[in-house]
C-alpha cells in the first residue's frame, strides 16, 4: 500500500461585508468544484500565520513537525490555549449575539466563523535518483508531486475544523472533519473529551510520538506502509490534560465486511510544556513558547497504539500494537519505537523496529539519521522478506514556509526491488524533496 504523506496573500483589515461575501462565494464554489473532482496528510497551515500575524516557526520546528505550543495549538482545536481571542488578528464573524446564550434554548446558541477564509496551498516536489542499480534505475522529476488546497480553523468557542482537497500523480482526493470540543467540562475535567466527526485517525492511527503527520524525514515511516496504517472516514473520541492525552476511534475498514476497525492511543509527557499549552514561561512573537526557543522543549514522551482491522468477508482479524519513546533535550532529538502486526488473512506477522535521531544544528538546518529492521515471520513466510534499511539526510529551511530535503535511502539487508521482483519504487535512492506552503 502506499504510504501516508505528510499533506493569500495577506488581505487588509478593514473590507466591507460585500468583499467578504465575495471571497466567501469563490471559496466555497472551489470547495464544492473539487469535492466533486478530487489529500493526503499536511499539518502546515499558513492561514493560521495569517490570521494571528505571527511566523510559522511560532508552531512548527521544521514544518509540519510541530512545536510543543504547536502540538497544543492543534489539540486546543486550533486554538491558542489560555485566550485565544487575545492573539487573533482577523477578526471573525459573529453568528448571533451573545445574549442569545442567556435565553437558551429559546434561541440557536451563538458562534462565528473566520472573517476571511482560512485556505492555504502547499506544493510538494521530489528529484529521485535511483541508486539501486537495477535494469530500471533512473532519474525521475515529479513536480510537483503533490498539491493540495487546504483550509481548518475554529468556530466560536467548541468547534474546529480541517478540510483538504489534494491532487498527486493522476490522482485526487477530498478529507475534512468536524470536531466538538470540551463536553461535559463540568463533570469530566476542561478538555478531557472532544468528538471528531470525518476522515479521523489522521494524526492518531499511528505511534503518537513518531506519527508521519509530525516528521520531517521525506521518506514515510516503513511501520506505516507495511502495517497499512491509513486514516479512513468514522468517529472519533480525544481528549488531553497537561501530560496525557488519548484519542479513540472506529473507522469503516475495507467495506468488505459489515464490521467497523478500532483504534486507539494514549502518550504521556514528562517535562516541557504540557499538552494543554501551560508551563510556558517565555514570549516570542507575542506567543508563549517553551523557554529555551521555540523549537526546544525538554521532555520524553512515551506512548502506546492498538488498531484492529477487520479483512474481508471471513472477518479476519489484522492487528498491530506498538509502543515508541521520544525524548527532547536543547537541540537533539532522539526516538525509538517498535510495532507488531499479525495478519490472520495472509497468516503472516510482521515486527518492526526503529530509532532516529534530529538535531538543530541552526535554526534553518537539522540533519537527521533513522534506522529500521523489518522481520516477517508466520506460516506463509520464508524469511526473504526481511529487510533493513537507513534514512539519512538534512533539512534546510531556506524561508520559514520553504524547505528542501536532501535525503538517502539505502537498504542494508534485502532491498525490495532486487529481491523477489520487489517494486523499483523500493530501491536505494537519493531524493531532492522541495516543500512549500503559502
Amino acid at each position: 500500500p502506499r504510504g501516508s504523506k505528510t499533506r493569500f496573500n495577506n488581505f487588509r483589515e478593514g473590507g466591507n461585508d460585500m468583499t467578504r461575501t465575495t471571497y466567501w462565494g469563490l471559496f466555497l464554489s472551489a470547495v464544492l468544484i473539487c469535492l466533486g473532482l478530487f489529500p493526503y496528510d499536511a499539518d502546515a497551515i499558513p492561514a493560521f500565520a495569517r490570521k494571528y500575524r505571527t511566523a510559522c516557526i511560532t508552531c512548527h520546528a521544521t514544518f509540519p513537525r510541530l512545536t510543543a505550543l504547536g502540538e497544543a495549538f492543534r489539540l486546543n482545536g486550533y486554538k491558542m490555549p489560555g485566550g485565544d481571542e487575545l492573539y487573533i488578528k482577523d477578526e471573525p464573524v459573529s453568528l448571533g449575539a451573545e445574549g442569545y446564550k442567556r435565553v437558551f434554548p429559546q434561541a440557536v446558541w451563538p458562534s462565528n466563523i473566520p472573517g476571511l477564509p482560512p485556505i492555504a496551498v502547499r506544493v510538494q516536489s521530489n528529484l529521485n535518483i535511483d541508486t539501486g542499480g537495477t535494469e530500471e534505475s533512473r532519474t525521475e522529476f515529479d513536480l510537483p508531486e503533490e498539491t493540495s488546497i487546504l483550509a481548518a480553523g475554529s468556530m466560536g468557542e467548541d468547534f474546529s475544523f480541517f478540510t483538504e482537497i489534494g491532487f498527486e500523480e493522476g490522482e485526487s482526493d477530498a478529507e475534512a472533519w468536524l470536531m466538538w470540543e470540551d463536553l461535559f467540562r463540568g463533570v469530566l475535567g476542561e478538555n478531557h473529551l472532544n468528538v471528531k466527526v470525518g476522515t479521523v485517525g489522521m494524526q492518531e492511527i499511528a505511534l503518537p510520538n513518531t506519527r508521519s503527520h509530525n516528521r520531517i524525514t521525506s521518506e514515510p515511516y516503513l511501520y506505516g506502509t507495511e502495517l497499512n496504517l491509513m486514516h479512513s472516514s468514522g468517529i472519533e473520541l480525544n481528549g488531553f490534560d497537561k501530560w496525557w492525552r488519548y484519542a479513540a476511534g472506529a473507522v469503516k475498514g475495507d467495506q468488505a465486511t459489515s464490521k467497523k476497525d478500532y483504534y486507539a492511543v494514549l502518550s504521556f509527557k514528562l517535562g516541557g510544556l504540557g499538552y494543554d499549552g501551560s508551563g510556558g514561561t517565555t514570549e516570542e512573537g507575542g506567543l508563549k513558547t517553551t523557554p529555551a526557543g521555540y523549537w526546544r522543549d525538554d521532555a520524553a514522551f512515551f506512548g502506546v497504539f492498538a488498531y484492529r482491522s477487520y479483512l474481508n468477508d471471513s472477518n479476519d482479524n489484522f492487528d498491530r500494537v506498538g509502543a515508541d519513546v521520544r525524548v527532547n533535550y536543547k537541540d537533539l532529538s532522539v526516538a525509538g519505537g517498535y510495532v507488531q502486526g499479525n495478519n490472520d488473512a495472509t497468516q503472516e506477522d510482521k515486527r518492526i523496529a526503529f530509532a532516529e535521531a534530529e538535531y538543530f544544528v541552526y535554526p534553518w538546518l537539522q540533519p537527521y539519521l533513522r534506522y529500521e529492521k523489518l522481520s516477517v515471520g508466520g506460516a506463509a513466510s520464508s524469511g526473504d522478506d526481511d529487510a533493513a534499511r537507513v534514512v539519512a539526510g538534512a533539512v534546510l529551511l531556506a524561508r520559514a514556509n520553504i524547505k528542501l530535503n536532501v535525503e538517502g535511502r539505502f537498504y542494508t539487508q534485502n532491498d525490495p526491488a532486487k529481491a523477489g521482483g520487489g517494486d523499483k519504487n523500493d530501491d536505494d535512492r537519493v531524493v531532492l524533496h522541495l516543500d512549500y506552503a503559502f
